[in-house]
């Protein structure tokens, strides 16, 4: 039996889907809070992101209801700063499964990116409430603490995100943003002595 190419277009789709979703940010650590891409573009360099966001709305249109597409497609407007359309596809993966503490996490990251910070605390808040130990949350809500001044706040916050497993991604980087806490300020701009 012969392959029609519409299968290979739809095995195709599926092989980028599974690398989008599962492999890539394995690889690449997710967008930070503040929305900038640790990994991203270089100065003068564009990516096209049109064939993720074409698959992915080929498989919301096919099951309106797919939280993972949604959020999928969300985490693409991100990476492409446009927080407006990342904070709607991330509400209805919310709506669709509100129990789900990493939908609420990415909302509360695209409302935090729109500086809108009450909203985005209460997202984070949800998720906290859904799975009180989750280290991506945890690290975003010590940010939110950190940029308004709450250092005390943000370095606890981190701690226990580092507590959870200090041994993974996230537990290096609330290890991480622990250690800048501690740095004495910067003394750029002072001539060395010789």
């Amino acid at each position: 039996m012969k392959f029609k190419s519409y299968y290979w277009a739809i095995i195709g789709v599926a092989v980028a889907v599974v690398l989008i979703l599962f492999v890539l940010p394995r690889v690449f650590p997710s967008v930070s809070s503040s929305g900038s891409n640790p990994h991203g573009n270089q100065p003068g360099q564009t990516v096209d992101y049109t064939p993720e966001i074409q698959a992915y709305q080929d498989l919301i249109k096919a099951n309106p209801n797919d939280g993972v597409a949604l959020e999928g497609l969300g985490s693409v407007y991100e990476k492409m700063g446009q927080y407006l359309n990342a904070k709607d596809n991330f509400e209805k993966a919310c709506e669709i499964k509100p129990n789900d503490a990493e939908y609420h996490g990415r909302l509360g990251e695209a409302y935090f990116a729109l500086d809108m910070t009450d909203i985005a605390m209460r997202e984070f808040n949800n998720g906290l409430a859904i799975d009180p130990n989750n280290q991506a949350i945890l690290i975003d809500v010590g940010i939110v603490y950190s940029r308004d001044g709450n250092n005390d706040q943000a370095r606890t916050t981190w701690q226990k995100a580092e507590n959870v497993n200090p041994t993974n991604d996230l537990g290096h980087t609330a290890t991480e943003l622990i250690a800048q806490m501690d740095k004495p300020a910067s003394t750029t701009g002072k001539a060395k002595k010789k």
